[in-house]
């Protein structure tokens, strides 16, 4: 009841509901170390390091670092000029699916944590698309499972964020709702108790065959 309150709330400051769920994910998260946040923006409060428990010490990367000296840039296609053993902790969220080619990213993360260093991240994929300039791909929960495991990476979980078809459908649609943020929490609640009452006569979980979007977590061996 706590987590549909809070996605209620949420939904009513505007937030889009892919990225509600990556928040309340990131809120149970507490960090210690060095950490890097890919993808990162100048305006902190809408990086995700902006939601943590204890956030430690950030760095922060993109691209495009818009000639400020606060982002370090950064581009996951070509080797990273980061030492090695580096970092506590990666945070990667919205940005894999901008990146066209995927053949050394996990292993340049990989390079850049320490021993037992943890990888969050997150992607979309019941969503619309979202150019960054471009946007490339959606990713599956076996896609996170296959490459995280053929990299080294250990005690990798795997969460597929949502309720069901109707949850997702709000999703799509919450794009042209959010004109009428009061409106959202009644369309949501309307969604969330459909998924909730099919959840009792189909077995497979809905959230794993309709996600709004994946999250995952892996340490470093």
């Amino acid at each position: 009841m706590k987590r549909i309150l809070t996605i209620l709330i949420l939904l009513i400051k505007n937030y889009s509901l892919l990225r509600i769920f990556q928040i309340i994910e990131t809120k149970k998260l507490t960090l210690k170390g060095k950490s890097l946040e890919f993808g990162a923006s100048v305006d902190y409060k809408k990086n995700f390091s902006y939601f943590l428990k204890n956030k430690g010490n950030f760095d922060y990367s993109n691209i495009d670092n818009k000639q400020n000296k606060k982002i370090i840039p950064l581009d996951l296609r070509k080797k990273l000029n980061i030492k090695s053993n580096f970092y506590s902790n990666v945070l990667i969220y919205n940005v894999l699916e901008h990146v066209d080619d995927h053949s050394i990213v996990f292993q340049e993360i990989k390079k850049i944590l320490n021993k037992n260093g943890s990888l969050y991240g997150s992607t979309p994929f019941l969503y619309q698309i979202h150019g960054a300039p471009k946007d490339y791909y959606r990713f599956t929960k076996d896609f996170f499972l296959e490459k995280l495991h053929k990299n080294g990476f250990k005690k990798i979980n795997i969460k597929c964020m949502g309720y069901g078809p109707f949850v997702a459908c709000f999703s799509i649609i919450q794009s042209y709702t959010k004109y009428l943020p009061l409106i959202n929490p009644i369309i949501f609640l309307i969604c969330f108790l459909l998924d909730f009452t099919m959840q009792f006569f189909v077995k497979t979980k809905l959230n794993e065959i309709y996600p709004i979007g994946i999250f995952f977590s892996a340490e470093n061996k």
